[in-house]
């Protein structure tokens, strides 16, 4: 949980500092960047959701096993949303 705070906290000021830019070049870039590291770290910590929902599945704890995949499912979610997001911002960048 510490590693997907703090990655996607630096992918928030790297996208608040690409929409503060008067640069388009810096800001297109900046939204890119931010939009890697968000789509990263959620890919990582959908993969951690995976392997310990499995994990807690084989120890039969089926509530928590079914707690951490619904965990890792909204992660990918998030993943996708900064990732949609991200695309709308450069075409509006761009587009300027």
């Amino acid at each position: 949980m510490v590693i997907g705070s703090v990655g996607l906290l630096v992918a928030a000021a790297v996208a608040a500092l690409a929409m503060l830019s008067t640069d388009t070049g810096f800001s297109v870039a900046a939204m890119l960047a931010a939009t890697l590291l968000a789509v990263a770290v959620g890919l990582f910590l959908s993969l951690q959701g995976w392997i310990w929902s499995q994990r807690a599945w084989r120890h039969g704890w089926v509530g928590r096993s079914l707690l951490i995949a619904a965990g890792g499912g909204v992660t990918l979610v998030l993943a996708a949303a900064a990732l949609a997001a991200a695309t709308i911002l450069v075409l509006l960048f761009a587009g300027a």
